[in-house]
């Protein structure tokens, strides 16, 4: 029961996880992001598949988390958790391609706030699609 529930919370997630990134990376921060379009492999089209790869993982290692760590499944839990994985994220992805890369900080806030908004969100939902035993 709990590996069908991990299983379907995951896929759920995945799937908002998608129309998410689609809305924030392609409508709300399209000027910020073409800003830095330039850094972009030149072969990016052909590499979708590993986007949704690592979109699959990063939802099924956030869920196996939640699930992991949660102790009463309630919604102060699933946000704080997905605060904590945000800004874990946020300071290996972001600020790390800060680093390494010459983009403008505004661009980095902006992929980090997005960040902290969608993953507060998803341990939200969390509660809901993953209520395990200990609930």
């Amino acid at each position: 029961m709990q590996t069908r529930r991990f299983v379907l919370a995951s896929l759920t997630l995945f799937l908002i996880a998608l129309g998410w990134n689609a809305l924030v990376h392609l409508v709300l921060l399209r000027q910020l992001n073409a800003s830095v379009q330039h850094l972009r492999r030149p072969d990016l089209s052909s590499k979708w598949w590993l986007s949704l790869i690592l979109t699959a993982g990063l939802v099924g290692v956030f869920t196996w988390g939640y699930g992991r760590f949660a102790r009463n499944a309630t919604v102060r839990e699933g946000l704080t958790w997905g605060v904590f994985f945000a800004v874990a994220a946020g300071l290996l992805v972001d600020l790390n391609q800060y680093i390494l890369f010459p983009i403008p900080a505004k661009v980095a806030v902006a992929w980090f706030l997005a960040g902290l908004l969608e993953f507060s969100l998803y341990g939200i939902l969390l509660t809901r699609l993953y209520p395990h035993k200990r609930a």
